[in-house]
């Protein structure tokens, strides 16, 4: 099994497939290379597994034309504003202002001074998985982290967040 190997100050080894299916493996300074390599072997079934879902989920991927993207980002810039909007009266809050971006593995962010980020991707989901990733990014304004305090935030606005997130799970696997 080819694998890339980083070494670092860190206490356990751990082992991830990427998109463009490298398998790496993060092991201690110190740890010797038989135990490194039985570790690999051990696992070699959840790789090949791995491997398989991410070759699948790139065989299924759409890629958008420029013009596409033109379109999701005009109108992430027209509707996240009036999520934000309604929901940031509703909840009481307060954003430093929003952007859109192209981030490919986050939906949204909230900066430290409340600023938003939301990538224009959010247009490819449904309206009300939209509306969830909104009230979570607001309510990290409340909450800058993700306690059971943060979701209590979310709950209370947002009551069947739980089955939203579910679905977006789900939605990101499929896509």
């Amino acid at each position: 099994m080819n694998y890339t190997l980083t070494r670092s100050k860190r206490k356990t080894i751990a082992l991830s497939v990427s998109k463009d299916l490298t398998v790496t493996v993060k092991a201690p300074l110190k740890m010797p290379k038989r135990d490194i390599e039985a570790f690999v072997a051990k696992h070699v079934d959840w790789i090949e597994k791995q491997t398989t879902v991410i070759q699948e989920r790139n065989a299924n991927r759409v890629e958008l034309s420029e013009e596409q993207i033109s379109d999701l980002k005009h109108k992430a810039k027209t509707l996240l504003p009036q999520r934000v909007e309604h929901f940031s009266g509703i909840m009481d809050v307060e954003p430093g202002g929003i952007k859109i971006t192209s981030a490919a593995t986050r939906w949204g962010s909230c900066s430290a001074k409340n600023n938003l980020c939301f990538s224009y991707k959010l247009m490819l989901l449904p309206d009300d998985l939209i509306d969830y990733i909104v009230v979570h990014e607001l309510a990290h304004i409340k909450e800058k982290n993700h306690s059971a305090a943060f979701y209590t935030v979310v709950a209370r606005y947002m009551p069947d967040y739980k089955d939203r997130r579910k679905r977006l799970k789900e939605w990101n696997k499929a896509n």
